[in-house]
């Protein structure tokens, strides 16, 4: 299964130009596999509270031993950084550790895609 999603997620990469500048929800629509969990990621050093990208997960492990199951995963670079306590208090008020749901993907919906990278 895993050779079978590495594959998949090149494909997105490989034609990644029909999703760069355009909003997150392109993208999700056109996804052939269902997300099953989101990390965010704040990488300017100077303020933590920038969300420069997001890990989007299509397996979510039950217990913190099987984190490595995660991978493969795809990760999105947001154009314009999105505010982290945003998706942090969505996280927190549905109890669901980043389990996709349906207000994480309104949220994340009209994000503008940056980059697409494979995280293995």
């Amino acid at each position: 299964m895993n050779s079978i999603l590495v594959a998949y997620l090149q494909s997105i990469v490989a034609n990644k130009a029909n999703y760069i500048e355009y909003p997150f929800s392109l993208l999700k629509s056109n996804l052939q596999i269902e997300i099953k969990f989101f990390q965010p990621f704040a990488a300017i050093h100077f303020d933590k509270n920038k969300e420069t990208s997001t890990s989007f997960v299509f397996y979510f492990p039950p217990s913190q031993e099987e984190i490595y199951l995660i991978y493969p995963c795809v990760e999105i670079y947001w154009q314009t950084p999105l505010d982290i306590t945003q998706f942090d208090e969505i996280r927190r008020n549905n109890n669901n550790r980043g389990q996709w749901n349906s207000s994480s993907e309104a949220n994340y919906s009209n994000a503008i895609v940056k980059d697409i990278q494979i995280r293995e």
